[in-house]
């Protein structure tokens, strides 16, 4: 437990690695960047409460994963964090009640093709550049009524086959360049006080 970071490429390509497991009162503080790349028969990790970032590329390729419960302490989600490239096994995404989280890096979960829904915290002021890309069966993304969105990055929700629907949050001022390119939209939400 008295372990606080966890360096860049400290697991990688741990071909064998199935679980892995933090102790009760863990102080675990940071995973480091392509910490677990390639770790293909990873299915779920529970990540400590005292983690405050997950860098780019912690779970590259882990495409064994199913769910990941992100802790409320996040602050930083970063670029590649749980990217696959073909193809993913991930079914859940939870964000922590109370979640501090402000920025959903670029790629960040690429090629989540079978994720069917997804609900941002209030905390997030910015979802990058194909955050979710080619998240094909993705249907429900829901933002708090408090959100604090700002940007929606290009090709975030490109190909988006299953999303029919969204309601863009109030204090986004961008949505950038094919965003919703090839999306199943038929329906687009604003709030009237959006500028």
């Amino acid at each position: 437990k008295g372990v606080k970071t966890i360096g860049a490429h400290a697991f990688q390509y741990a071909l064998n690695l199935t679980t892995v497991t933090f102790e009760a009162g863990s102080q675990l503080d940071s995973i480091g960047q392509y910490a677990f790349n390639g770790a293909s028969r990873l299915t779920s990790i529970d990540i400590p409460a005292s983690v405050t970032s997950i860098e780019s590329g912690t779970f590259y390729d882990a495409d064994a994963l199913t769910s990941i419960t992100i802790p409320a302490s996040v602050t930083r989600i970063g670029d590649y964090a749980f990217t696959v490239s073909w193809p993913s096994s991930l079914t859940s995404v939870t964000f922590e009640a109370n979640s501090k989280l402000e920025s959903i890096g670029d790629y960040a979960f690429k090629n989540a093709i079978i994720l069917t829904d997804i609900t941002i915290p209030a905390s997030v002021k910015s979802i990058g550049t194909q955050a979710f890309y080619y998240a094909k069966k993705l249907k429900s993304v829901t933002f708090d009524s408090s959100s604090n969105l700002t940007i929606i990055g290009q090709k975030a929700f490109y190909k988006t086959y299953d999303l029919t629907k969204i309601t863009i949050p109030v204090g986004v001022k961008t949505i950038g360049s094919n965003a919703f390119y090839g999306s199943g939209l038929k329906s687009i939400l604003y709030n009237e006080k959006n500028t």
